[in-house]
C-alpha cells in the first residue's frame, strides 16, 4: 500500500514536471498548441508535440510562451483575428495584443514650424489606453520674436528661445476608433531675450535731454494651459493630431516691469500723446494651436 502510494506520487511529480517543462504555441487563429520547440527558422517552427515531430508555417504563429515565462512574438495579428472563447485562451490572446499595440508616439507641430518653432512631442499611452502622459520641446531660430508670440513681441529686442513642457491627455473612447477626441492640461515653459529700457531726464537749462539706456535681460513664462482636439490614425503607425489650448500665466520681475511700460507707452501714443490712467497686467492669457504630424513606435 505504502509502496502504491509513493509510485502515484512519483508519477504525479513527473507529470507535473513535465507540464512546466512544455513550450507554447500561440496561433493566430487562436488555436495553441504545448510541446516542446526545438528549431525555429525563417519559414517553420519545429518541435515535439505530444511525442510527434511537427512543423508549423512560420507565418501562422502569433507568438511562443517559452517553459521558462518568456514569450517571443512571431508575428503581429490582422485587426479581424478572434480568439477561441475559452477565458483562458482570451486572456493569454489578449496579453498578446496588448505587447504588440504600439503606445509610444512621437510628432512635429506643423503649425510651430511656419513660424521657425521646430517643435517635437513625445507621448506615452498606458495600457488602458484612456490615458496619455508626454513631454514637449520647442527651438525657435527666428532673430526676433514676431507676431505669433505677442506677449513677447511687444518687449524691446525680443527673442524667443525655447520651450519644455508636460502634458496629460485623456481619451474618452480609447483608441478603438480611427478618430477620436482627446482633452487635457499642459504646463509649458517659455524662454526669451530682451532689452530692458530705461529713459534718464537730464534738465540743461531750457531743455530736456533725455537718454535711454538698453539692457539685456532674460525673461520667462509658466503657462498652465487647458487642452482639446482630435487624434485620427492614418495608417497604422502615422497619425494627424490637433490642439487647442487656453491657459494663462503670472507675470513677473523685469518682464513685468517692462512689458506694462510698453502697453501703457502704445496706450498713450494711440491718444495722441494725451496722459491715460496707467494699467498693471499680473496675468496675461495663453493661447496654443498644434497640427501634428507623428509615428507611433
Amino acid at each position: 500500500m505504502i509502496n502504491l502510494r509513493f509510485f502515484l506520487l512519483y508519477i504525479l511529480i513527473l507529470t507535473t514536471s513535465y507540464l512546466k517543462c512544455q513550450d507554447k504555441l500561440f496561433f493566430l487563429d487562436g488555436s495553441t498548441k504545448k510541446g516542446k520547440v526545438t528549431e525555429i527558422s525563417s519559414e517553420q517552427i519545429s518541435g515535439n508535440f505530444n511525442d510527434e515531430i511537427i512543423s508549423f508555417p512560420r507565418q501562422t504563429v502569433l507568438l511562443i510562451e517559452y517553459s521558462n515565462g518568456l514569450c517571443e512574438i512571431i508575428n503581429a495579428p490582422q485587426k479581424n483575428i478572434i480568439a477561441l472563447e475559452d477565458k483562458k485562451e482570451n486572456f493569454h490572446f489578449k496579453q498578446a495584443q496588448k505587447e504588440i499595440y504600439n503606445y509610444n508616439q512621437i510628432s512635429l507641430n506643423s503649425l510651430a514650424l511656419t513660424i521657425a518653432d521646430i517643435s517635437a512631442f513625445y507621448e506615452r499611452i498606458l495600457p488602458s489606453k484612456k490615458i496619455g502622459l508626454g513631454i514637449m520641446g520647442a527651438y525657435n531660430i527666428n532673430q526676433y520674436a514676431n507676431a505669433v508670440n505677442l506677449n513677447i513681441s511687444v518687449l524691446s529686442n525680443a527673442k524667443k528661445n525655447y520651450d519644455l513642457g508636460g502634458f496629460i491627455n485623456f481619451y474618452p473612447s480609447r483608441f478603438e476608433k480611427r478618430t477620436r477626441l482627446h482633452f487635457g492640461m499642459m504646463i509649458k515653459y517659455t524662454s526669451f531675450n530682451f532689452s530692458s529700457v530705461k529713459d534718464d531726464s537730464v534738465i540743461v537749462g531750457n531743455l530736456i535731454s533725455v537718454t535711454t539706456k538698453y539692457t539685456p535681460a532674460k525673461g520667462s513664462q509658466l503657462a498652465t494651459i487647458f487642452t482639446i482636439g482630435s487624434h485620427t490614425d492614418i495608417t497604422e503607425t502615422f497619425f494627424i493630431k490637433t490642439i487647442f489650448g487656453l491657459g494663462a500665466f503670472k507675470l513677473k520681475g523685469e518682464y513685468k516691469t517692462q512689458y506694462n511700460l510698453e502697453i501703457n507707452k502704445q496706450n498713450n501714443q494711440s491718444n495722441n500723446n494725451n496722459a491715460n490712467q496707467p494699467v498693471s497686467f499680473n496675468f496675461l492669457p495663453k493661447f496654443y494651436f498644434g497640427i501634428n504630424l507623428g509615428f507611433k513606435l
